[in-house]
């Protein structure tokens, strides 16, 4: 195999070994933290929320959002263009996803 030439005092073996070690350090950090779901106390007062309202509070996209309505994990009301959601789909939503899926071993 070819050797690169890197730009720093390490062989290259050393370096992704390293480079492995750290992610599945960083993965495993972010397995074993606790669920913490969304604060409920941070939705708007409104009744009806936007589709940019309920990807800001999931930090999703609206791609993610219309397969969420496919699955049927949210519901949704046409008016005209706009789609809306309802304040307490979206609490119960949260509610929900408060249990955390186990990751398999």
């Amino acid at each position: 195999m070819n050797e690169v030439p890197m730009l720093f005092p390490m062989d290259p073996d050393k370096f992704w070994k390293q480079i492995k070690a750290t992610i599945e350090d960083v993965v495993n950090e972010k397995i074993n933290q606790p669920f913490q779901p969304p604060p409920t106390n941070h939705l708007p007062d409104k009744a009806l929320l936007k589709m940019s309202d309920v990807c800001a509070l999931f930090q999703v996209s609206k791609p993610t959002l219309y397969d969420w309505l496919r699955q049927d994990k949210l519901r949704s009301f046409k008016v005209k263009l706009r789609r809306y959601f309802l304040k307490a789909d979206i609490e119960a939503m949260i509610q929900r996803e408060i249990i955390p899926v186990q990751p398999k071993t």
